[in-house]
């Protein structure tokens, strides 16, 4: 598993920074609809959507969904942060979910596999306004940086939480959950935030002052991905699967590698907006 992981990620990486700094808007804009559609398509069956044909024309209503946004708010970006805050809202009632959460019993238990419209749905919020998120922070404003610098972050989190959690983890963070998920990996990722801020903020010339807002936002976010994280663990469990697919060895489906961006991007680019760095 170690293994594979570790080919995946070194195999898909420097193609993603490189697509971050080169591609152009229109290439960029294909390849995070191509994304999309792959999570949409696990997103589907996490909904209780069993049939191949009901699923392709989820993806395609999904990606129809991204580029009608991306037609939209390029005549007005008025609405577009009003957008953001309803995603910021779902993910906090997903926390709320999470916290509230208890293994369900043998009557719940039958639901697993069942057509559920408001999961469904709920991709709008998930998937569609945050990937127009992190669209809207490069093409928009030509922040390469910050939106690599959102990547980082993330990256970071996920491998310091996975050793610290697999090699040092003994206290469960949400068992009803992710059984596999322990506090020391959340200390992993704490520590990885440290890491990742200090380096932000000298690439990004900020002032003491600008650096610290700047760390404090990166641990808003950190803390929105590891609940995406437990998100999609809840969908999961609800469903009674492991993965959301096996698309990429190692690491599971495509949804299983961005539950953690698609929460934490609504809050780092409206934090940036209201914080003053996207000027």
């Amino acid at each position: 598993m170690l293994k594979q992981r570790v080919i995946t990620a070194l195999t898909l990486t420097p193609f993603v920074i490189w697509g971050v700094f080169s591609l152009p808007a229109f290439y960029f804009t294909l390849f995070v609809l191509i994304v999309v559609a792959l999570a949409s398509w696990e997103w589907a069956h996490l909904s209780g959507i069993a049939n191949i044909f009901s699923k392709l024309i989820y993806v395609i209503a999904a990606v129809i969904s991204l580029m009608l946004l991306v037609w939209y708010l390029e005549i007005t970006h008025d609405d577009f942060y009003i957008l953001l805050y309803i995603s910021i809202f779902w993910w906090l009632y997903r926390v709320v979910r999470i916290l509230t959460f208890r293994a369900p019993g043998s009557a719940a238990a039958s639901t697993v596999g069942k057509l559920s419209l408001a999961t469904a749905l709920s991709s709008i919020v998930a998937l569609i306004i945050p990937f127009y998120a992190i669209l809207y922070l490069r093409d928009v404003y030509s922040f390469h940086g910050y939106l690599f610098y959102l990547l980082m972050l993330i990256w970071s989190v996920d491998v310091f939480a996975y050793f610290f959690g697999k090699y040092l983890g003994k206290n469960k963070l949400a068992p009803h959950v992710s059984p596999s998920k322990t506090w020391e990996g959340v200390y992993g990722a704490l520590v990885a935030t440290v890491f990742a801020a200090v380096i932000g903020a000298f690439s990004f010339g900020f002032t003491l002052n600008e650096g610290l807002i700047f760390f404090a936002l990166s641990l808003v976010v950190v803390v929105a991905s590891i609940f995406g994280d437990l998100s999609e663990s809840l969908y999961k469990r609800q469903n009674a699967v492991k993965d959301s697919g096996n698309l990429l060895p190692g690491h599971g489906g495509m949804l299983d590698r961005v539950d953690s961006l698609s929460a934490a991007a609504p809050f780092y680019v409206s934090g940036l907006s209201v914080l003053g760095f996207l000027k």
